[in-house]
């Protein structure tokens, strides 16, 4: 009797969580060189697995997937000029293709694995289409997977892959408003952010082939759509870790340090870069926050003249930066200063006016973002500077980060709320640690009410979903 329980409990053990699915080490192997930007490797199994079963939707998928990742990092040696143009060319031959494996599998037949990848093309479909501003092509691909992959979750709700897909159907749909929104209804296709965050979150868990995938999904939409950079950098540290060899992941992560004031962390990192995958113009924004101004002149003098960006946002704000990081070593430009914009020059003209207390305040912001010893709240200059202007906020949103890292929370919140509340410059930044201090402890019934008003002042979707969390 003993034996027989022991030799079942072996059987038990060997079978795969998702048997279903068939995943094996080749397809492991595939999302690893994938993710890590080894596409030649990854695209030549996925071939061979293609012409060993040209029936079998998952190589064309996992096809789909890589060459996507492989166009995105591709289109990064291209500055702003040029980078989006190629991206979107990439982009339309990819769903010419995507459509073709689309109609060779049509009489396919539908086991769960088939109808697991199916669904999942269908699903890349619709986010392509998106891309391309095909929507009505998006919302036709977008509700075949959704209706494929809801069938699979119905008959095993154990199959924990299947809620990447499922997540970012949710999500996505409910991130959209307007007339956009509507369609989406009439067509079956509602969602809701919480079951879409729960989904995602259950596939990065407890999902096998799926994971990392659910990874860079949840770290893109905590990024980007919910502002909520704490969140963010937690999914990208995972990722650096993993895939050594995608620049985009670690030039992220980076960002997404500087973005959270960790300029240890941030240094780290750069230092810690033999393959040079931090970007250019986040070095210049390291250099410059760390107060390392005349190694940010240097490489933003060759950036500029180059346009090496990747955004044209970054071009426009390096230039602040290298007229600002001048002024502040005693060397104005008026070459430079020519070159700002309106809202940049009257920013400048400040620090100009106030040079000492500028000295004074950026030096302070930079060592609590390096988290220095016996840093003095009280700086002599405070007195001196304009009221509602950019040095106030920027000295009183620098003291809110530095009592949020102290985890003095009244204090934090104090010189936060004032910020968000009534100043011109950080209020969205203050608002986004206000948003994450609140989640983590038992905010009053004031603190939300004043916090959801402050949103609702600065007009930010992305500010509005994430303090949703807090209306529960």
């Amino acid at each position: 009797m003993k034996r027989l329980i022991l030799l079942l409990t072996i059987i038990l053990l060997s079978i795969p969580a998702n048997a279903s699915l068939k995943i094996n080490g080749y397809d492991h192997q595939i999302v690893y060189w994938t993710f890590d930007h080894q596409f030649d490797k990854s695209l030549e199994l996925i071939e061979q697995k293609i012409s060993e079963d040209p029936q079998k939707p998952k190589y064309y998928f996992l096809k789909i997937f890589a060459l996507s990742l492989k166009n995105l990092a591709d289109a990064d040696q291209f500055n702003f000029e040029k980078r989006y143009e190629y991206r979107n060319q990439k982009n339309e031959e990819l769903i010419k293709y995507a459509e073709s494996v689309v109609k060779k599998l049509e009489h396919v037949e539908m086991t769960t694995e088939n109808q697991f990848y199916l669904a999942n093309i269908y699903g890349y479909l619709g986010r392509m289409h998106t891309a391309s501003r095909s929507y009505f092509a998006a919302f036709q691909n977008a509700k075949k997977g959704k209706t494929l992959i809801e069938e699979l979750v119905k008959t095993d709700p154990e199959l924990y892959d299947a809620y990447l897909l499922m997540g970012m159907f949710e999500y996505y749909t409910d991130r959209l408003s307007g007339l956009t929104r509507f369609i989406l209804s009439v067509l079956g296709l509602s969602g809701d952010r919480e079951t879409g965050l729960k989904y995602l979150k259950l596939a990065h868990l407890k999902g096998e082939l799926t994971r990392p995938m659910a990874e860079i999904i949840l770290g893109e939409t905590y990024t980007a759509q919910e502002s909520n950079h704490f969140e963010a950098v937690n999914y990208f540290n995972l990722l650096v870790k993993k895939y050594k060899n995608n620049a985009s992941f670690f030039d992220w992560y980076v960002r997404l340090l500087l973005q959270l004031n960790r300029l240890k962390d941030a240094e780290e990192s750069i230092v810690n870069d033999p393959n040079n995958h931090v970007w250019g113009y986040t070095k210049a924004d390291f250099y410059f926050k760390n107060g390392d101004y005349e190694k940010a002149i240097e490489l933003l003098n060759r950036l500029i003249e180059t346009k090496d960006f990747k955004w044209r946002s970054a071009f426009e704000n390096s230039k602040y930066l290298r007229a600002a990081a001048s002024l502040l070593i005693d060397k104005p430009s008026l070459e430079y200063e020519k070159e700002l914009n309106e809202q940049q020059r009257k920013i400048y003209d400040e620090l100009k006016n106030n040079l000492t207390a500028a000295k004074e305040i950026f030096s302070y912001a930079s060592s609590i973002g390096r988290m220095d010893e016996n840093i003095n709240t009280n700086l002599s200059s405070i007195g001196a500077i304009p009221e509602n202007g950019f040095l106030r906020a920027t000295y009183e949103f620098y003291t809110g980060v530095f009592f949020f890292n102290l985890r003095d929370a009244d204090r934090a919140d104090k010189f936060l709320t004032n910020v968000a509340k009534n100043r011109n410059y950080f209020q969205k930044d203050a608002a986004e640690y206000l948003l994450y201090m609140y989640k983590h402890m038992i905010p009053t019934r004031q603190q939300i009410t004043q916090l959801e008003k402050i949103i609702k002042d600065l007009d930010s979707d992305n500010l509005r979903f994430s303090f949703m969390d807090l209306k529960k």
